[in-house]
Order: C-alpha cells, then sequence, then structure tokens
C-alpha cells in the first residue's frame, strides 16, 4: 500500500500584519520625505544666501570703479569781471558774448519724481550720485573710436547715451566724446518703473539704474542736472536698470578735515562746516539746502568749486522672504500716526541680530527710520525709532504694513581727486 506524504500547510500574512508592514513603509517614506525636503530647503536657502552676496558685493565695486576715474575742471580760476557799458563805449568795443556756462561735476542727493497721471511719487525720493569721470581707456572703447572720426552732415552724429547705444549699429557715429563723459546712478521704486497700475503698492524696493551721456554740457539734457531725470520715462530714456531688490542706495561724503563718519546736523552751513553727509553739489550754487552753499554767483565762478576727499557707499538689498517679493520681513502690529517715535512690530528679533553696528535701520512701507539695539524692547515687541530719516518724510502707516531690514554692506574710498578750499590749521602741518 502506497503512502503519500500531506502537503504542507501554506500560511499568507493577517490583515494585522499587513497594516503594521504599511505603516512602518509610511513611516520610513515620511521621514525619508522629510530628511529630503530639509535637505532641499537648506540648499535653496544656501544658494539663495549665495547669489545675494553675489549680487551685493557686485554693486558698489561697479560704483567705485566709476568714481575711481573722477574728473575735476581744468581750470579753478576765477572768472574775469565783464567789461562796465562805460568801459565798452570809451574803448569802441561790442559787448562780448556771454561766458559757457560752468560744468557741473559732481552732484548728490534725492530727485523728487514728478507727477506722472494720477499718480504722485512725492514721498518716494529717489538717492542718486552723478559725477564726470575721465576715460582713461577711451582708445579701447569701439563706440569711442567710432565718435567724431569722419566728416558727417549735420544730424547724422549722436550722443552716446544706453539709448543710442541700443538703437545704434555698426554704421552709427557719434559725437565727438572729448574724453569726459557724464555718469549717474539712481535708485527708483521698481512698481514705478515697471508701469504697474497699482505703482503705490510696494514702494519701499528699488531698482538701481546707470545712466551715461557724452559729451558733457548739455544743459537740457546733462546728467548731472536733477530736473532732467525726475520722471519714469526721463530715467528710461537716459539709464539702463543694473539691479533690483534694493532698499537702499546712496553715499556719504565727507570733506578732508572732517574726523569721522559721524553726521552731525548741529554744524549748521557755512564754510568752515566739516561737512559729512549725502548731499554735495560742487558748484555751491544749486542746491540751497546743503551746507556748502553760497549762492548762485557761484555757478559761473569754479574758483570756489568744492570735492570731497573720501565717500562710503552704501547699498541694502532685500531679502526674499516667506511672504514673497516685494513683502518685509514682518509687520506692524499697530497703525503709527506721522509723529509717533515708538513702533510696535511683529518681530524684534530680526530688529535684534547681531553684527548690524551701534546705528541701526528700519523701513516700513517708504519710510527710513533709524534705531539703536538699546531702542529695542523686547518684553514689549516695540522700538523706538527716530523719523524720516535718508531723505524720505515722516507719514501715518496703517496696522500690517510692512517692515524691511534687508542686509546692508558698505564700501569706503578715498577720491582720486579732492579739492577744497578751506583747511583746518592742523591739516596744514
Amino acid at each position: 500500500m502506497r503512502h503519500t506524504q500531506p502537503h504542507a500547510r501554506t500560511r499568507g500574512f493577517t490583515l494585522l500584519e499587513i497594516l503594521i508592514a504599511m505603516a512602518l513603509f509610511v513611516m520610513l517614506g515620511g521621514m525619508v520625505v522629510v530628511f529630503l525636503r530639509q535637505s532641499l530647503d537648506i540648499f535653496y536657502t544656501g544658494t539663495r544666501e549665495s547669489a545675494q552676496m553675489d549680487k551685493q558685493d557686485s554693486i558698489l565695486p561697479q560704483v567705485r570703479t566709476d568714481l575711481a576715474n573722477l574728473a575735476l575742471p581744468a581750470s579753478f580760476q576765477a572768472p574775469t569781471p565783464p567789461p562796465t557799458p562805460e568801459m565798452l563805449e570809451r574803448r569802441g568795443m561790442e559787448a562780448p558774448k556771454p561766458p559757457p556756462p560752468v560744468l557741473v561735476r559732481l552732484r548728490a542727493g534725492y530727485i523728487k519724481l514728478k507727477k506722472t497721471g494720477d499718480t504722485v511719487f512725492k514721498d518716494y525720493p529717489c538717492p542718486y550720485i552723478a559725477f564726470v569721470v575721465a576715460d582713461a581707456n577711451e582708445g579701447a572703447d569701439r563706440l569711442r573710436r567710432r565718435a567724431g572720426e569722419v566728416p558727417a552732415r549735420d544730424g547724422e552724429l549722436k550722443d552716446l547715451t544706453p539709448k543710442s547705444v541700443i538703437e545704434g549699429d555698426a554704421g552709427t557715429r557719434y559725437r565727438a566724446t572729448g574724453g569726459l563723459t557724464e555718469i549717474i546712478w539712481i535708485g527708483v521704486p521698481t512698481s514705478v518703473m515697471d508701469g504697474d497700475p497699482d505703482a503705490l503698492q510696494w514702494p519701499a524696493i528699488l531698482t538701481l539704474y546707470r545712466g551715461f551721456r557724452t559729451p558733457i554740457g548739455h544743459p537740457e539734457k546733462s546728467l548731472l542736472i536733477p530736473e532732467n531725470l525726475d520722471s519714469p520715462a526721463k530715467i528710461k530714456a537716459a539709464c539702463s536698470p543694473v539691479a533690483k531688490g534694493l532698499l537702499h542706495f546712496g553715499a556719504t561724503w565727507r570733506r578732508v578735515f572732517a574726523k569721522s563718519w559721524e553726521i552731525d546736523l548741529s554744524v549748521g552751513m557755512g564754510e568752515q562746516a566739516p561737512y559729512v553727509g549725502p548731499a554735495w553739489d560742487s558748484t555751491r550754487a544749486l542746491d540751497k539746502t546743503w551746507a556748502l552753499h553760497k549762492g548762485p554767483q557761484s555757478l559761473v565762478d569754479p574758483s570756489d568749486d568744492v570735492f570731497p576727499a573720501f565717500v562710503r557707499l552704501e547699498a541694502t538689498l532685500a531679502q526674499v522672504t516667506q511672504f514673497g517679493p516685494g513683502r518685509g520681513e514682518f509687520t506692524l502690529r499697530e497703525g503709527c500716526g506721522s509723529d509717533d517715535t515708538v513702533l510696535k512690530v511683529g518681530d524684534t528679533d530680526i530688529l535684534m541680530q547681531p553684527n548690524r553696528g551701534k546705528i541701526r535701520w528700519l523701513k516700513v512701507d517708504a519710510e527710513w527710520m533709524q534705531y539703536e539695539l538699546r531702542d529695542v524692547d523686547y518684553a514689549k515687541g516695540q522700538v523706538r525709532v527716530r523719523r524720516g530719516m535718508r531723505g524720505t518724510k515722516k507719514v501715518a502707516h496703517e496696522t500690517g504694513a510692512w517692515c524691511y531690514v534687508g542686509t546692508a554692506s558698505e564700501l569706503q574710498m578715498r577720491l582720486p581727486v579732492f579739492r577744497d578750499g578751506y583747511v583746518l590749521r592742523e591739516e596744514r602741518r
């Protein structure tokens, strides 16, 4: 009789075992996703911060390169007094032609944009610096090699500007440059320049523009006359964008005998004022509020022109925050009036970050404010500020207004040339 071995009974997974296995796989998968997401966040944050640092490190050196070629007038001689009518009649001479206007060589401060349509920009001053440079490498510039090369009929020669370069071709001929070029750097609210119908929504974010023009000395077109750049259309026609996402751009100028970079508003005006500040007018005739202003007669008198010895260039980049582009790092918890000096803010940790120096800056909407570390009250979530700084006006702000701190950088340099008619005795020794 043949006996057969019974088949071994097969046993599968129970429902409980399957559920436990699935739970383990879900937990492991979730952990992998979390770790992967954290790694990606670290990667993207590092990449973003690296790009921000590269961007920040590239802005001010470009301005420094331009300022390194700053050119002063060839002569500082006082003009000869014009002859009186009696003298001309006695000598049988005709009245001489009026002398050409003195060229402005250095201007800095803030430009107020004029009303455009229904949009008013009175609360959004545009920081700028404008100056004349001598081009050391004129012969190597392909555009300048075409400047004044061949005789041409009137109307065929063009000024050398960003617009004429973009629109020109190999056959475009430019007017002779004379080796001098006007340069301007100006920061303008990005939303204004982009033609946003809601242009006033994000006035805090600036785009930095650079313009150049040669030959120099056009009274109606000169880049050193603020009225020639007081609208978005004029700025676009004269300049090209260099960098977006700035909160601030500007310069602090310093006379040769000023002892520090500390701005002292109590020094007043006058020949001996040890001026340190954001404004400059080399003619001493155009900016009536400037500490070294003398009067309109100085416009045609180059003998009293003054140029700084030092400059501190400043740029502040807006942080890319979790709230999206254009938004700040935090908001106001409560609105404030134009004269309030204590602000209740949504985050004081950012205000207390180390390595920001003694004097710190805070921008609420388009208004710059200043504070010190001791002004921050962490327990109450508030900060005491000094209002209306960097050329901005003190205005009221609503609850939820965006607050910006950004990342600041600066670069100090001694200008290659300077001229100052007044020097303290101890500086002469």
